[in-house]
């Protein structure tokens, strides 16, 4: 096998590149292939041992480097990705032998977009061969897809308006909307992976009016004295959950008399999130039913049966069939993982369902659990109720929940909002205004207490009435509006509604019928300035997809773009097109390595792979912007913002030229920061191999943080996880007047 090899005794650092061959036999990976059949087989398998012997394995690129964590990094290249950069590597150095420091340079400034100043300090040989042209190439510049995020250059400064906020809708559940089972882990997951407002729904304990009863418990083992104290006015929200809990406890004692094991079906969109049997941690009594969770309760003979503190508020979804946690046990994985990865503040959005009494156990419990992080009181340097600061307010958790100062004004308004309308939080996990909801329940109106109304320092509950409404005249403000009813809105009251969330807080959450816990586009409400859109992080879908590319590296928090700020008050609600620019996009697959196998694919199959990519542009349709004509009131044409690549082979495959192209021409005015590129990886299986599914992988960049040249794109499988799969392309965006 040839080596090129570069060292130097006076530099710190060496590579050693090895390109596979196919000319020389004794270099292609040793394997031996042992044929045992006869007649129609013997073809097949014959073409099986072939390109197993053919296949060239990805090479290993040695980094040692003194600036490199542990001295050294290992890259490794498939013989694809290999064959793309040798062959830009000669078009680069044209007829001479090695690439001279001139053409380099302009390759990194022109066609890279690095800075001119870190270009000429680093490059300063005169000439590379191909193995030193690689190594400065990736340690001096790197070749990732998304431009980077430095939390040190990062604007904390702008008031909390001033920003969006990744945020998650039901926080405590693990699967869909009715049925999927609560969970402090999700609470854990969500914060570890950058969300920054969770919501809790609180509810009184019904486990109070009868100790001895744990709440799963079989209704056939409760005295019918006790049913109508079991199952009272108190304990309604939780009735749907007694009933699927004492049927699962019957088929749990049933399946284990007969001696038949159970089997978890986990879905695969929700499977990141499934908390069911022993993946969870129970430790410090985090699931309630559990060794180790309060009240000393475990797994009996007859299935799980959780045990809450008594005399606590729970937390669940209410008048459906979730099992609820402690409240308590919230606030405890809340404060265990809250500033692990950033400094920057969590809001924590309350939906209150508990009475009196167990509201002030509520406050009691956050001021013992979150000591030292909560926001009790106004910041010294936020007099008269103004808005503090993002860097004002690090490593500290600010409540949201309803004012009882506004409880009066919300009462008398309740006759015109309609039969539907309560004078709760729209904030609510399901919605009163959305008829397509299944579950019928009562609406809630349950006053909010003084200490509890007090935590709600900067960012306070209130429903929406209308924009005369005296409640926008108070900077902590928030509305929180169903997505129906915003895009209601925006056809009748865009320039109200943009002009609002300009200067105050807006959250926008699912509408009720989503009970599978899918998502609908976000990128559209933060369009219209909306700095909370509430997700299901129970599902990774495309909504959830644009989620995690808007707030990649960024903390959970994203400055809003010029003209979208409370700053930019002066300007009209045109002048966001200030941002706006205009561009061609063209982006090309060369090859790819470790693309993932679509589920159901063997991995001994994986030669019969043949992935393509799809490609889509999420960008403003005309009728999205504040104006809902284009220039010269002339309405702008929609276009289709798809393309797709031909097929390549195998899970290292490489593009053919004539179908690797993926251009989108004509770009109009687009905010870059609030636009996206989504790629999608799957089995083109009318060439080779039917699958029931075809998806393979896939990634999201937000385009104001996409980098030009050639870059590599990592991909990310149905759950959201890292895989070892990428997509090595070549990005070009041609800016236009």
């Amino acid at each position: 096998m040839p080596s090129f090899q570069c060292q130097d005794s006076d530099r710190s650092a060496f590579m050693c590149f090895a390109m596979p061959s196919k000319t020389r036999r004794h270099s292609l990976p040793q394997r031996r292939a042992t044929l045992n059949v006869h007649g129609t087989q013997a073809i097949s398998s014959l073409k099986r041992a072939l390109n197993i012997g053919l296949f060239l394995a990805p090479t290993v690129i040695h980094l040692h480097s003194d600036g490199i964590a542990g001295g050294k990094r290992d890259i490794y290249l498939s013989a694809a990705i290999q064959r793309s950069l040798r062959q830009l590597f000669n078009a680069l150095r044209e007829d001479s032998p090695t690439l001279p420091r001139k053409a380099f340079k302009s390759f990194l400034e022109e066609e890279q977009g690095e800075p001119p100043e870190k270009v000429d300090r680093i490059v300063s040989e005169d000439a590379y061969t191909f193995p030193r042209f690689l190594e400065v190439w990736w340690r001096g510049f790197g070749l990732e897809i998304e431009k980077a995020v430095s939390i040190d250059e990062k604007d904390l400064k702008q008031p909390l308006s001033n920003y969006f906020i990744d945020s998650s809708h039901n926080t405590y559940l693990a699967g869909n909307q009715l049925s999927g089972r609560a969970s402090v882990e999700t609470y854990k997951r969500a914060l570890l992976q950058g969300c920054r407002c969770v919501e809790i729904d609180v509810w009184n304990n019904s486990t109070a009016s009868s100790s001895d009863r744990s709440l799963a418990g079989s209704i056939n083992e409760i005295p019918r004295s006790e049913h109508s104290q079991t199952f009272g006015r108190r304990s309604l929200h939780t009735t749907a959950a007694h009933v699927k809990a004492a049927v699962d406890d019957r088929i749990d004692r049933t399946r284990h008399f007969l001696g038949v094991e159970k089997v978890h079906s986990h879905t695969p969109r929700c499977s990141k999130f499934n908390v069911s049997g022993s993946s969870i941690e129970n430790g410090d009594g985090l699931i309630p039913g559990f060794p180790g969770a309060d009240g000393g309760a475990g797994i009996n003979q007859g299935g799980w049966k959780p045990v809450l503190p008594l005399d606590e508020p729970i937390v669940m979804h209410g008048w459906t069939f979730n099992q609820p946690i402690g409240f308590r046990q919230v606030c405890k994985a809340i404060r265990e993982v809250a500033f692990e990865k950033t400094h920057l503040p969590i809001i924590i959005s309350l939906e209150v369902h508990a009475l009196a009494e167990q509201q002030e156990k509520m406050v009691q419990i956050m001021k013992e659990e979150w000591a030292g992080m909560l926001v009790e009181e106004p910041h010294t340097s936020c007099p008269n109720g103004q808005m503090p600061r993002l860097e004002e307010l690090l490593d500290k958790i600010l409540v949201k929940v309803k004012k009882t100062s506004m409880r009066a004004e919300n009462s008398s308004t309740m006759s015109t909002l309609g039969p539907r309308s309560t004078a709760a939080d729209d904030g609510a996990s399901g919605s009163e205004d959305d008829p397509q909801i299944p579950v019928k329940r009562p609406a809630p109106k349950v006053p909010i207490c003084e200490n509890l109304s007090n935590l709600a320092v900067y960012t306070h509950s209130e429903h929406f009435v209308n924009w005369e409404s005296f409640t926008l005249k108070s900077p902590s403000h928030i509305f929180s509006i169903n997505e129906k009813k915003i895009l209601d809105l925006w056809e009748t009251k865009r320039d109200e509604l943009f002009a609002h969330n300009r200067n105050f807080f807006m959250r926008a959450y699912p509408k009720g019928s989503r009970v599978n816990s899918s998502n609908p586009d976000p990128s559209q409400f933060w369009r219209k300035g909306i700095q909370m859109v509430a997700m299901n992080w129970q599902k990774w879908d495309e909504g959830m997809m644009l989620n995690k590319a808007m707030f990649s590296g960024e903390h959970g928090w994203v400055l809003k773009p010029a003209g979208y700020r409370s700053d930019d008050g002066g300007l009209r609600v045109q002048s966001t097109e200030l941002s706006y620019r205009s561009f061609d996009l063209d982006i090309t697959v060369l090859s790819a390595q470790h693309i993932p196998l679509p589920e159901g694919m063997p991995r001994h199959k994986s030669h019969t792979l043949r992935p393509f990519v799809k490609c889509e542009l999420h960008i403003e349709k005309a009728d999205e912007r504040p104006r809902a004509s284009g220039e010269g009131g002339v309405r702008l044409r929609p276009v289709e913002w798809k393309r797709q690549t031909g097929s390549g082979r195998t899970d290292h495959p490489e593009f053919r030229i004539e179908r690797r192209e993926l251009s989108f021409k004509d770009i109009h005015k687009v905010e870059e920061l609030l636009s996206f590129v989504r790629f999608r990886v799957e089995h083109d299986q009318s060439l080779r191999i039917p699958l029931k599914e075809t998806f393979a992988g896939w990634a999201c960049i937000r385009l104001d943080r996409l980098a030009t040249g050639h870059r590599f794109i990592p991909l990310l499988d149905l759950d959201g996880n890292e895989t070892k799969g990428s997509l090595f392309v070549k990005v070009r965006k041609t800016y236009r007047p």
